[in-house]
């Protein structure tokens, strides 16, 4: 048997191989990693999509919270990963579009590495303050800021997140100035908000509203370009005096790069129905989020086109992650 035989040989026995894999695929539990630490939206979101996805595949989804350097650590576990199908990431705006400009010597590309699945849904920030701060809406807040000379703090899911951007942009339009606290994750900073330690906060807007509802914040404005449906009657930040002040994050699935396609077709599809299940309808309008679902080729335009608007809105605020 010559050498170019046997390469042929060999050859034809990894496709047959690939193949078999791909047609029994899943035959064991699917890991999904969540970069942010338990209790954001991200977290709350992952729950309730991997107990659906486990029932259609008939395996179950296990999440992991591997949170940490704005959602790189988490992010970058699943870049090294096999491309086979049993590991995908739930990412956002941060971590596979915003964190190419504050990072771009990252140990891996959120484009080049990934393959996109679905864009999950769209969801924007509340601004909240615990019910300690003397304010009833975002211009009182701003003068109160301006009183405190300095003394207020603000938290964030971490630096260079869609909640610190927000942050800054209203501060620096509106020229006062409150000390920056990052925390890994939304779910870490919000017991010191609720305690009064932190004096406001751009929370996203699902995991906002239940805290408002029963009293534990106060939401002063959303930072949607409309009002959404799951919060009516809170006021955009337009509404409330801040010209242009829109800020939209988005959530969405990535598998690792090179995932073969038949199975991203299938993950695809299959989170795509776990997110329109009648129980999943049910808890987006207790979370204030907003369901979307797009094929793997919309979430990687909506990618690239983000990267373009972050690079534009970080260089007015003036954000850097140190």
């Amino acid at each position: 048997m010559n050498s170019m035989f046997r390469l042929a040989v060999a050859a034809l026995g990894f496709v047959t191989v690939a193949a078999s894999a791909q047609s029994d695929w899943p035959n064991r539990p699917l890991r999904w990693v969540v970069p942010f630490a338990p209790g954001g939206p991200t977290d709350a979101i992952s729950r309730v999509l991997s107990v659906r996805l486990g029932e259609s595949l008939g395996q179950s989804v296990v999440i992991e919270n591997r949170s940490g350097a704005s959602g790189a650590i988490g992010s970058e576990a699943v870049a090294r990963a096999a491309p086979d199908g049993y590991t995908v990431v739930f990412g956002t705006q941060s971590t596979h579009a915003s964190n190419l400009v504050f990072f771009p010597n990252m140990a891996f590309d959120p484009i080049r590495d990934f393959q996109p699945l679905t864009l999950v849904g769209t969801s924007c920030l509340a601004l909240i303050v615990p019910p300690s701060v003397p304010v009833s809406n975002a211009r009182e807040l701003i003068d109160w800021i301006a009183r405190q000379a300095g003394a207020a703090s603000y938290g964030t899911a971490a630096a260079g997140s869609s909640q610190h951007v927000a942050a800054e942009l209203m501060l620096r339009s509106s020229n006062v100035k409150a000390t920056h606290v990052p925390y890994r994750g939304s779910g870490a900073a919000m017991p010191d908000l609720l305690s009064g330690r932190l004096s406001f906060m751009f929370d996203n807007l699902p995991s906002s509203l239940p805290l408002a509802r029963s009293g534990k914040v106060k939401a002063l404005a959303q930072t949607c370009a409309k009002r959404s449906p799951a919060a009516p009657d809170l006021p955009t930040m337009v509404e409330a005096g801040f010209k242009d002040f829109v800020i939209e994050g988005w959530y969405g699935v990535f598998a690792p790069a090179r995932t073969p396609r038949a199975i991203a077709e299938r993950l695809s599809a299959e989170i795509n129905k776990a997110l329109r299940h009648p129980d999943s309808m049910e808890r987006w309008k207790t979370l204030g989020f907003d369901p979307i679902g797009s094929s793997p080729d919309a979430l990687a335009e909506r990618q690239r086109g983000d990267l373009d608007y972050w690079r534009r809105m970080i260089e007015f605020t003036g954000v850097k992650v140190e």
